[in-house]
């Protein structure tokens, strides 16, 4: 009997891109022609979220199958342990090589900075060069990678072992393209490959090469809950800019993999750590909230030796189930560790009974501001319910109001009431340590606020009541 190869599988991740903003998705101002026709050979969620809305632990979610609270990244700055198991661990226990490439956002070590950033600490304003040393690298074996950059142009990257970083000569996207083209050309492995292409754009800081800047903000079609201001109208053209150029390098790469036989079986799949707001409820380069531009992104898988030709499909697909669906679709069995669901028979045209629910969360929110905060959640997608550690709550109709424009807890106790219970279940169901208390037994907070950054910093459908937050005049 002939032995089964086992595919090459293929993972794009971006960073803050929102799951509504692709040519297939409806977003009519976008032209993403790559990631279209990746969904249309392949299948793309049209409901596809991100658990944790927040970098670092929504990193730890994708590369552990596991929620933020009960995962090996519950806070933004907390590292991947080394001895967790991972989603690179599990391919190697089944015969694959790893390799990643770009942002890892996964262990930040604040000695780990080279002597000479740290003399010149002018040349980095905000996030050093860190390094992530070799066991803190979620088990991945050849690394081409940084902490992260937030930097579009001239950026840097550490290779293997080097202990001095190396320099982006261009756009940050374009550049990581070239390296895992140049990789995957000289790959001679006897082993199938895993590898990761991971982008910060269209995080911010926004800017992208000259000829993708095409979108004038004034003409801009926009969603009914945006903010129409000049400033987020000119940050939503150079976000879709970076949206457009990345469909661009996914182009390139697709083209770079059709022209190598030892890559003709491979999986493919293109998701994002979280989305963002963008203008939306008068915000903007922000997340960590439950709203759907925070929390929808995208979720293309293509496969043509498994996969049917499907495009947009149901179903609630969430970043928990992103690690088990990539081993199903390369032919592993869900490692007993993980909690996500495998989508991989849904994908392939079988028959399964997949999650009725997603559980949402924010821990370990990076405290900002007052704004940041803890909060868990989950949406059937029919209704969404999120309860604060301040106390408030969410809750919103999605079929009737999709823009999430009403917010109907004060008004419906009662059924927060049930939501409350539907929520404390998923959270046992996932071993919750610590915000069930809160959600059951939390105390009221009992004196006004007081913040040096005055009222505006507080919105009360984000946790606080503004009429219990006082601003320091003085400051």
């Amino acid at each position: 009997m002939e032995k089964v190869r086992k595919p090459h599988v293929l993972l794009i991740l971006s960073d803050q891109h929102r799951g509504q903003a692709m040519g297939h998705a409806g977003d009519p101002n976008l032209r993403t022609p790559e990631m279209d026709r990746l969904a249309s050979e392949g299948a793309s969620f049209a409901r596809a979220y991100a658990n944790c809305p927040v970098c670092t632990p929504s990193r730890g979610t994708i590369f552990s199958g596991r929620h933020a609270h009960a995962g090996p990244i519950r806070g933004f700055f907390e590292t991947y342990p080394a001895t967790a198991p991972s989603l690179a661990t599990a391919f190697r226990a089944a015969g694959y090589h790893t390799a990643y490439f770009g942002k890892w956002h996964g262990s930040q070590v604040h000695s780990e900075v080279p002597k000479a950033a740290r003399e010149n600490p002018q040349d980095w304003p905000g996030w050093p060069p860190w390094r992530t040393p070799e066991h803190l690298r979620g088990g991945f074996e050849d690394w081409f990678a940084f902490e992260l950059n937030n930097k579009p142009f001239d950026g840097h990257y550490y290779q293997g072992r080097e202990t001095t970083f190396r320099r982006f000569k261009g756009y940050q996207t374009d550049c990581l393209t070239d390296l895992a083209m140049d990789y995957l050309k000289n790959y001679k492995g006897d082993k199938p490959l895993f590898m990761v292409l991971s982008v910060e754009p269209p995080h911010e800081p926004l800017d992208a090469p000259e000829r993708f800047k095409r979108f004038d903000p004034a003409s801009l079609q926009v969603r009914p809950n945006f903010t129409d201001t000049p400033e987020h109208s000119s940050a939503l053209a150079l976000y879709y800019a970076m949206i457009e150029n990345l469909d661009w390098n996914i182009g390139r790469l697709r083209a770079a993999l059709n022209a190598l036989p030892a890559f003709s079986n491979m999986v493919t799949a293109y998701v994002s750590d979280h989305g963002d707001f963008m203008g939306s409820h008068a915000r903007y380069s922000s997340k960590g909230h439950p709203h759907e531009e925070s929390v929808r992104i995208p979720a293309i898988f293509h496969y043509p030796e498994a996969i049917p030709e499907q495009g947009q499909i149901d179903g609630l697909f969430s970043l928990v189930d992103l690690a088990p669906t990539l081993l199903g679709l390369a032919g592993q069995n869900t490692p007993k560790w993980m909690q996500g669901y495998d989508w991989s028979a849904n994908l392939r045209g079988e028959i399964a009974t997949p999650p009725q629910e997603v559980l949402l969360e924010m821990t370990g929110a990076p405290r900002w501001n007052l704004d940041c905060s803890d909060w868990r959640g989950f949406t059937d997608g029919e209704i969404k319910y999120a309860f604060y550690e301040s106390g408030a709550e969410l809750l919103f109709d999605l079929e009737a109001d999709p823009f999430e424009m009403n917010n109907l807890a004060p008004s419906n106790p009662a059924a927060c009431a049930t939501h409350r219970e539907r929520l404390l279940r998923l959270l046992r169901e996932t071993r919750e340590p610590f915000f069930d208390v809160i959600i059951e037994h939390g105390a009221p907070i009992p004196t006004e606020i007081i913040t040096l950054e005055g009222r505006a910093e507080v919105r009360p459908c984000f946790g606080l009541d503004p009429a219990n937050v006082k601003g320091d005049s003085t400051r």
